[in-house]
């Protein structure tokens, strides 16, 4: 029988190795807020009216391939959706890096500023583009609750855009 070897050290990667690209924070950030989101919206909509949770990344891939041809693609346009949905989510962490790359000083309302970005965001998105520029039918008698859900909702995103800012910053 063989003795292994007592494990006296290991060596681990300097913090200057195991850091990570500037892009891996703003894709895996962005990533991260999306899917969360996504997440946070299939339970509302499930507990509200019973809504399947691919409904969810399907009325965004209505947003292009527009309402009856999203609801039809079954499982492929609610991967499409959900990669569209992160894809949007990662370039405003992307702006917001670029933002606070040019004006340091948000860097001390991480708070504030984050959630006022993410809040304007979704005005930005929701508000004018999808209902003016999408293929998608857009509802326009929401409930209230879920008005104010989305703009808690985006101004958490905001906020992790800018904790993400703040950490490629400090890296």
């Amino acid at each position: 029988m063989h003795a292994r070897p007592a494990l006296t050290h290991v060596e681990l990667p300097s913090p200057a190795a195991r850091a990570w690209p500037r892009w891996a924070w703003i894709a895996g950030g962005g990533t991260a807020l999306a899917l969360a989101d996504l997440v946070f919206a299939a339970a509302y909509w499930f507990l509200h009216s019973g809504t399947s949770p691919m409904r969810i990344p399907q009325s965004i891939a209505a947003w292009v391939l527009g309402t009856p041809a999203a609801r039809a693609g079954g499982v492929e346009t609610a991967a499409f959706g959900t990669v569209l949905y992160c894809a949007v989510i990662v370039a405003m962490a992307a702006a917001y890096a670029r933002i606070a790359a040019r004006w340091p000083r948000v860097h001390a309302h991480v708070a504030s500023i984050g959630v006022a970005y993410g809040v304007a965001c979704y005005a930005l998105v929701l508000r004018l583009l999808v209902p003016e520029f999408s293929a998608a039918t857009v509802a326009h008698d929401l409930p209230l609750e879920w008005t104010i859900a989305c703009v808690a909702a985006w101004g958490g995103i905001g906020f992790g855009c800018a904790l993400i800012a703040r950490a490629m910053r400090l890296r």
